[in-house]
């Protein structure tokens, strides 16, 4: 299982003008595989004009289910390259859909590599992501006094507040890596003298707003 991978906070396009050609890439947040093959035949719809959409898709969470298409370029030149990106980037439950519109003057095997790879690499620089961690997610509850402390701990060891609730006491539904989960329990139970309530929720990804 894979312990963290990057996929989109919400849809982007970018469009990337190359030796006249337009290439407009578009990255889309999936589902699983057949959300990514219905996304791919809407965009293929939207731009039904153009000389080809290409596409590649990681539809889950392990990397194992890759999906690419040359869309009529030469045999390589596009969904190779648009997957290989995809997966040095770690960025999974994405699909990027690489809209061509022919602009006159041939490119070469090469330069359509080269096209295809940095329409999808400067559309990932641009577009908002989020790293998904598995995480163990819990409910903390505590006294107004050492509320501060408790969420400090977590923070500082890369956990993440997701929400706060105030009443008699102070609840803090967090998620905290796996890898750190038992040194963030042990500071709680010391800084607490072991009186914090605390309840798994769930062990799961969790998105944390990051940059790749």
């Amino acid at each position: 299982m894979q312990k963290s991978y990057f996929t989109l906070a919400e849809p982007f396009e970018h469009t990337l003008v190359i030796s006249k050609s337009r290439f407009i890439t578009t990255l889309l947040p999936i589902k699983d595989y057949d959300d990514a093959i219905s996304k791919v035949k809407s965009i293929s719809k939207k731009y039904g004009d153009a000389t080809h959409n290409c596409y590649a898709f990681i539809s889950n969470q392990s990397a194992t289910e890759q999906r690419f298409s040359d869309d009529g370029e030469p045999q390589g030149t596009a969904g190779v390259p648009m997957l290989e990106v995809l997966k040095k980037r770690r960025a999974f439950m994405t699909l990027a859909v690489v809209t061509r519109y022919f602009g006159g003057i041939k490119l070469g095997a090469n330069g359509l590599v080269g096209a295809y790879s940095s329409s999808v690499s400067e559309a990932l620089d641009k577009a908002k992501i989020v790293k998904m961690v598995w995480a163990d997610v819990k409910k903390i509850t505590v006294s107004y006094a050492i509320y501060k402390r408790v969420e400090e701990s977590c923070v500082s060891k890369g956990g993440q507040v997701e929400s706060v609730e105030y009443g008699d006491y102070v609840t803090l539904t967090v998620a905290i890596p796996e890898q750190v989960v038992k040194d963030v329990m042990t500071k709680i139970v010391d800084i607490t003298l072991d009186k914090a309530k605390i309840e798994a929720v769930k062990s799961d990804y969790v998105g944390f707003n990051t940059l790749i």
